[in-house]
């Protein structure tokens, strides 16, 4: 009879939580999609504590290795949301016009310029003549080609750079097809402490989310309920980086230590006591941000058709 009461009482207090939507709004269904990247954190948090769904999302994750394919399945309608960088929706949004809305900004990991231990190299400008390896149109592609020019250099001329897939950098290194990469992390770390490879220069990797347009005009109720459900993952992720990194560590097959000292470069995982004081909505920072990388991308040809910057491409 007590264990009948106890048990009672536990679905009586479950059903005064529940969530508000359960009772009038039924739950939206949204695909989401992440890369291998640092930011894949945010979503594996998602799922293991079904964070989106106590939000009023019926939510499915989708794991992609790298950026392309992930844009192609945006771009099929395969998924209706991704956790990405500034690279993949500057393509996408050059060959697609008004096919997505960036919905939020959701903090940075980093990726760095690295040259094998026993290297004179200090400065970009002393790989002038040299070979470094980096995967084309990517965030680091671009940013690698900015950090030339204002070094006074050409990109095509003054070095030679070779496109190399992101799982292949450090052998590439390692069994010196290159002077230098271009890394992001975890894998960073990792080069630094298995073979002493030094960095020479480091560079913010942005991270953002983008939705579908047609997704967001047929289930406009999805934003809110996303925005909160970000909002809540960063805000485990900031308060228990010890289990989100076992949890990302298992996924990504890194050890949880490197995920947990690579995290303290994002601002976003600094604990808070309140998820609301997360800031993953478009702040005029974000705006700015996206609207110089935009411009670059196409100055430097890594998109061929100008994005046009306007209220069309944010959602606020």
């Amino acid at each position: 009879m007590q264990q009948v009461r106890v048990i009672s009482i536990a679905l009586l207090l479950g059903m005064f939580s529940m969530p508000a939507f359960a009772a009038g709004n039924p739950p939206v269904k949204l695909r989401i999609a992440y890369p291998s990247g640092m930011n894949g954190q945010i979503p594996v948090v998602m799922e293991k504590l079904g964070i989106a769904e106590k939000h009023g999302i019926d939510a499915e994750y989708v794991f992609f290795q790298y950026g392309p394919p992930m844009m192609e399945a945006l771009a099929s309608g395969h998924v209706d949301a991704i956790i990405t960088s500034l690279m993949p929706v500057s393509t996408f949004l050059s060959r697609q016009p008004d096919a997505a809305v960036i919905v939020a900004g959701l903090g940075q990991s980093s990726y760095s310029l690295m040259v094998p231990k026993d290297s004179p190299a200090k400065d970009i400008k002393a790989l002038r003549g040299k070979r470094i390896a980096v995967s084309f149109n990517s965030d680091s592609h671009l940013d690698l080609m900015r950090t030339l020019k204002a070094a006074g250099m050409d990109s095509k001329n003054d070095v030679q750079l070779l496109n190399v897939q992101p799982n292949e950098l450090v052998l590439t290194l390692t069994e010196k097809f290159a002077e230098a990469i271009v890394i992001r992390q975890p894998q960073v770390l990792k080069v630094q402490e298995q073979f002493g490879a030094k960095i020479i220069h480091t560079w913010p990797f942005n991270f953002l989310s983008i939705m579908r347009t047609e997704y967001l005009a047929q289930n406009p109720a999805a934003l809110p309920r996303y925005r909160a459900s970000l909002r809540e993952a960063i805000h485990y992720i900031a308060n228990n980086k010890e289990q989100a990194s076992v949890w990302f560590g298992e996924k990504l097959r890194v050890d949880p230590e490197i995920v947990r000292r690579v995290s303290a470069d994002d601002p976003n995982y600094r604990p808070v006591k309140n998820p609301a004081e997360i800031m993953v909505g478009i702040s005029p920072g974000t705006e700015k941000m996206v609207g110089d990388w935009f411009e670059s991308s196409y100055e430097h040809g890594m998109i061929k058709t100008k994005i046009a910057i306007d209220d069309k491409l944010f959602a606020r």
